[in-house]
C-alpha cells in the first residue's frame, strides 16, 4: 500500500508539470520573437510547435473584378490548409495609393508587413540600399532554383544577392475593339499615322472615346508616352538610357512628348482624361466607350471574366504598339518580370515570410499563366486548356519579342520614376511646355 500510495504522488506530479508546460506554450502569443540560446545565429525566430503565426502580406489587387485577387486568395488558402498553425493577414490598396503607402511605412519601420507585393529594379533599390529587405539567398534551395525560369530574376538581384523571385512577366499591348473600329470605317493602326487617322475617325461616333488613357494615374499616362519613346528611340538606347550608361538627350524623346500631346489636343483621349483613373480606362473600354486601351497582357484576362463588361470579347484584337515611320524596331517590347512579393528585414519570422514569398510567387506565376494573365517566371507542365484567344494572340506577339523593356517607373529610382510620372500627365492638358518637359526629365534622370 505504502508503495502504491508513493506511484500515485508521483503521478501527480507528473501531471502538474505538464500543465504547467502546456501553459507556458500560448497559442495567441503570435509573432513572438525566441530570445534563448537555442535561437538561430542568423536572428530567425523559432517557435514551439502549434504557435501561431500571423503574417502581414501587402498586395495591390484590392479591386474585386481583377481576377489576380482571386487567385491569390485560393493560394493564401491552400496555404494556410498545409501549414495550419500560420495565418496570412492580408491588406491592400488600389496601384497609386499602395506605392504611397508603402513608401510611408519603409520610411519607418514597416513593423506591420512581413511580405509585400512590389517592383524590382529602381523601384527596390532604395529599400535594398537602406537594408530593409531581406535577402532570399539562404532560403533558394537547388530544387527552387530549378523551377525558375532562366533569366527572370534581373530585376530582383542587387550587390550579388537575390531579393526575391519571379512572379509572371507582362507585355504592354494595344487592345482594340474591332467592332467600334469597323462601325468607325477604319483599320487597326499599325503606325502613328493610322492611330491619328483611326482616331479622327472613332471620335465621330457618338459617345465614344477613340482611346482609354486612364491619364489619372501616372502611371497609365506614362505607359501612353513610354510606348511611343520606345517606337522613337528603340529598345536599346531606352534601357541604356534607364541604366544610366547614357543621358536623357534623345531627340526621340522630344517627339515622342510632342505626338503624346497632338493626341491629346485632337481629342483622341476625350475630353478630361486627368479625371480618370486605371479602373475608369478598363471600364470604358470593357463596356464599349471606348475603342483602344493601352495596357499590359493582364488585362486580357479582365477583358472575359469581368462581370461588368457588355463587349464580345472575340471582338476584341491584341496588337503591338503602332510604330513610327522610319523609327524603332519591330521586335522591341515594353515588359518583362518585375513583380514579385518581398520579405521585409525586420519581420519577426524570417525563415517563415522567405518560405511564403517563395510559394506566393511561383503559385501566383502559374496561376497568372493558366488564366491568360501573365507569363510565369517558373518552369512546370501548365494547364493551357483555359488560355483565352486574346491571351493566346498577345503570346505569339511576345514570341516575336527580342528587346524588352521595363516600365520607367520601374526602373528608374524612386525620385526620377515620381518626376518622370508627373510630368508625362502634362501631356494630358492644356498649356503643354514641351521646354520644360525635357528640362525636367533632363535635369531629374541625368543627375
Amino acid at each position: 500500500m505504502k508503495l502504491k500510495k508513493i506511484m500515485t504522488l508521483l503521478l501527480v506530479l507528473v501531471m502538474m508539470v505538464s500543465v504547467i508546460g502546456c501553459g507556458n506554450n500560448d497559442a495567441g502569443s503570435s509573432n513572438n520573437t525566441d530570445t534563448s540560446d537555442n535561437a538561430s545565429s542568423n536572428g530567425d525566430a523559432t517557435t514551439s510547435e502549434g504557435e501561431e503565426i500571423v503574417l502581414n502580406v501587402w498586395h495591390q489587387w484590392s479591386n474585386d473584378t481583377n481576377e489576380l485577387k482571386r487567385l491569390y486568395d485560393e493560394a493564401v488558402a491552400e496555404y494556410e490548409a498545409d501549414h495550419p498553425n500560420v495565418v496570412i493577414n492580408t491588406e491592400t490598396l488600389d496601384t497609386e495609393a499602395y506605392k504611397t503607402k508603402i513608401a510611408a511605412e519603409f520610411a519607418g519601420s514597416a513593423s506591420g508587413i512581413d511580405v509585400f507585393y512590389y517592383w524590382g529594379a529602381g523601384m527596390a533599390r532604395k529599400l535594398v540600399n537602406a537594408d530593409a529587405l531581406l535577402p532570399l539567398d539562404d532560403y533558394l534551395t537547388d530544387e527552387v532554383n530549378e523551377r525558375i525560369l532562366p533569366g527572370s530574376t534581373g530585376a530582383f538581384e542587387y550587390n550579388g544577392q537575390t531579393y526575391s523571385v519571379p512572379m509572371f512577366s507582362w507585355y504592354m499591348t494595344l487592345f482594340a475593339n474591332k467592332a467600334l473600329f469597323d462601325q468607325a470605317g477604319t483599320e487597326i493602326p499599325t503606325t502613328y499615322e493610322e492611330l491619328v487617322t483611326a482616331s479622327e475617325k472613332l471620335a465621330a461616333l457618338d459617345g465614344v472615346t477613340p482611346f482609354a488613357a486612364g491619364a489619372k494615374d501616372g502611371w497609365n499616362a506614362a505607359f501612353i508616352y513610354q510606348a511611343l519613346a520606345l517606337r522613337e528611340v528603340g529598345g536599346e538606347d531606352v534601357n541604356a538610357m534607364l541604366r544610366g550608361d547614357v543621358p536623357f538627350s534623345e531627340a526621340g524623346y522630344r517627339q515622342a512628348a510632342e505626338k503624346v500631346s497632338a493626341l491629346y489636343e485632337m481629342g483622341t483621349f476625350g475630353r478630361n482624361p486627368l479625371e480618370s483613373g486605371n479602373d475608369d480606362a478598363n471600364s470604358a473600354f470593357i463596356t464599349g466607350k471606348a475603342a483602344m486601351r493601352l495596357m499590359g497582357s493582364w488585362f486580357a484576362n479582365q477583358v472575359y471574366t469581368d462581370t461588368t463588361a457588355t463587349i464580345d470579347p472575340d471582338q476584341v484584337v491584341a496588337v503591338n504598339i503602332p510604330m513610327v515611320e522610319g523609327k524603332g524596331n519591330a521586335s522591341d517590347y515594353a515588359g518583362g518580370f518585375i513583380e514579385s512579393f518581398w520579405v521585409n528585414k525586420g519581420t519577426s519570422y524570417p525563415a517563415e515570410a522567405a518560405e511564403f514569398a517563395i510559394y506566393i510567387n511561383e503559385k501566383m506565376g502559374q496561376a497568372a499563366y493558366e488564366t491568360g494573365t501573365g507569363f510565369s517566371g517558373w518552369t512546370g507542365d501548365f494547364d493551357e486548356s483555359a488560355l483565352n484567344p486574346l491571351f493566346i494572340q498577345i503570346k505569339e506577339l511576345l514570341s516575336e519579342g527580342e528587346t524588352g523593356v521595363l516600365a520607367w517607373d520601374t526602373s528608374l529610382d524612386s525620385e526620377p520614376a515620381t518626376i518622370h510620372n508627373e510630368l508625362v500627365q502634362t501631356l494630358f492638358a492644356d498649356g503643354f511646355d514641351i521646354d520644360a518637359f525635357i528640362e525636367e526629365h533632363e535635369s531629374a534622370i541625368n543627375q
